[in-house]
């Protein structure tokens, strides 16, 4: 085993400063939630997905995810966004830090569905899987238009 000082160790148990640069949950066909988006803006960065940033893990994303896991040799490439392959998109990530936006905060809520949706958060630029930038300037990833924006002025714009 690797052993890690003091620093590695802290590294390992902050949580990640920038959206999507760090996967922690598994992902299947029919999920939803901002990790979804988070992985689709991924496999369009990797020239892979072209379908509309939808945060629903459908069949795109499936056959865009497969086409991933052909192209870095995870066997069996069965669609399903699991530890190997949300391992090597974490390792992918981490040599591009450049692909990700850094936001404020890394928090998530479950909505009405049960569903994980990362929290209003401050961005530099528009991040993957927003769904409205709300009257104070934070983004909202919110997957439901009641209450989108609702502690932060409203929503200023719908994308």
């Amino acid at each position: 085993m690797k052993k890690f000082g003091f620093l590695g160790f802290l590294v390992l148990l902050l949580p990640s400063v920038a959206l999507g640069a760090t996967f922690t949950h598994d992902l299947s066909y029919g999920t939803t939630g901002t990790d979804v988006a988070f992985l689709q803006q991924f496999l369009m960065d990797e020239s892979l997905y072209s379908g509309q940033i939808t945060s629903t893990f459908g069949p795109q994303t499936r056959s865009a995810l497969i086409a991933f896991q052909k192209q870095e040799g995870i066997t069996p490439a069965t669609g399903n966004f699991g530890p190997l392959t949300r391992a090597d998109v974490n390792s992918v990530l981490a040599l591009h830090p450049e692909w990700t936006t850094t936001i404020s905060n890394n928090t998530y809520y479950k909505n009405v569905n049960g569903n994980p949706v990362h929290a209003p958060t401050q961005a530099p630029s528009i991040p993957a899987g927003a769904s409205a930038q709300c009257r104070d300037g934070s983004y909202s990833f919110s997957l439901h238009r009641s209450g989108t924006c609702s502690h932060h002025g409203g929503v200023a714009t719908w994308f």
